[in-house]
């Protein structure tokens, strides 16, 4: 029980450790088949553990206009290859001429992250900025059009995932999510202490800001853990998938006993238990809805994790935000039908009483269970 506590403890200090890593980086290679330097930049930048691009130029005229529009307006002057651009957090942020080792190409990154524009290094490694708007932009254009249809080398980790492919685990994981018994549980009780103390109209807009904190918080940790996982080794998401399996297994295995058993440390649930009946209105409950976001993670972290590791394999950044967004909006569906149907449809107080019962609980933990396997073992086979 602590191995499992302290994995999924880890696993939410993610989006501290991101600030330590590198950002989000995708390497583009223009390059020719028969041109030695070409083949050995390839084989470097595809050690680099970060997405990478190869275009042959030779034979196809399309990758070879592709190359002249970036080259012509970033480098200029007479042509060489292989021509290396490189974009962190789906930005072109350098152009480089020839290359190096692997060290040589982390010191590239690390300038290029750091400039207001474009760092071009040409054929004889001389280095300047380029900051004119329109060069950039058009340079932005082209990387982007090559970028929608990414492919990965041989060789260089799992490829990259389509919408279609992602939106299925993206339902599965944040459906396991969002029958989470801890928070399920934590909400449950405030919308009882609300209703029975300050009435229907009270509970319901204390419901709602309890859900709005949780929806935003769990948002931005979501962020962090898709920026610390996007930086680490392509490996990482099936290390992840098989650490989800685990817990999925484990949470059925528990549920299967017909009583809940939280895997929340007793000081963690406490905390949590004496904010909740300090809670005197909206503000407390989105101060609550934060706090339970953060404290409550070792009982609803192990999906959001598996989903996350899922979306880094997304190329479009902007993509990546808008179906964090869907997620979210998935797991926090429930806790919004019980407000509505408790506070404006006249739900029996009762009823909702029943739900909370440890066989109930149980029962959604089962549930979770289930599908997180699912999804963990679909991610490990494919």
């Amino acid at each position: 029980m602590r191995a499992y506590v302290a994995a999924l403890m880890l696993a939410a200090l993610l989006p501290v450790l991101a600030t330590c890593l590198p950002q989000e980086v995708i390497i583009v290679e223009y390059g020719m088949k028969t041109c030695p330097h070409c083949s050995e930049q390839k084989e470097v930048l595809g050690g680099l553990g970060v997405p990478f691009v190869y275009v042959e130029l030779l034979g196809n005229e399309t990758n070879v206009m592709e190359y002249l529009a970036l080259y012509d307006s970033l480098i200029g002057g007479e042509r060489y290859v292989p021509l290396i651009v490189i974009v962190i957090n789906g930005v072109v942020k350098a152009a480089v001429v020839g290359g190096g080792d692997a060290s040589y190409w982390e010191g590239v990154i690390k300038r290029a992250a750091q400039v207001e524009g474009v760092l071009v290094v040409d054929s004889e490694g001389r280095e300047r900025v380029v900051t004119n708007e329109t060069v950039i932009q058009a340079a932005q254009r082209v990387v982007e059009a090559r970028l929608r249809g990414l492919a990965p080398s041989p060789g260089t980790g799992p490829k990259p995932l389509t919408l279609r492919e992602v939106l299925p685990i993206l339902v599965s994981t944040a459906a396991a999510d969002s029958v989470n018994p801890c928070t399920f549980s934590v909400f449950t009780a405030l919308l009882l202490i609300t209703l029975s103390l300050a009435g229907r109209g009270r509970a319901l807009a204390s419901s709602l800001a309890f859900i709005a904190a949780v929806y935003a918080c769990y948002y931005l940790l979501g962020l962090g853990l898709t920026v610390a996982i996007v930086a680490l080794p392509p490996i990482f998401v099936k290390v992840i998938a098989a650490a989800g399996l685990v817990v999925g297994a484990y949470s059925v295995a528990s549920s299967l006993r017909g009583e809940f058993r939280s895997p929340v440390p007793s000081r963690l649930k406490r905390v949590t238990e004496e904010a909740l009946y300090k809670v005197a209105g909206p503000l407390g409950a989105a101060g609550l809805g934060a706090l339970c976001s953060f404290t409550l993670l070792p009982c609803s972290s192990g999906p959001y994790v598996v989903f996350t590791a899922t979306l880094s394999r997304l190329p479009e950044p902007g993509l990546r935000y808008l179906l964090l967004g869907l997620y979210n909006a998935i797991f926090v569906a429930p806790l919004v039908a019980i407000a509505v149907a408790v506070t404006l449809l006249g739900l029996a107080a009762r009823r909702v009483k029943k739900w909370r019962s440890g066989r109930s609980l149980a029962l959604m933990e089962l549930v979770g269970g289930i599908l997180l396997v699912a999804v963990c073992a679909y991610i490990l086979l494919t």
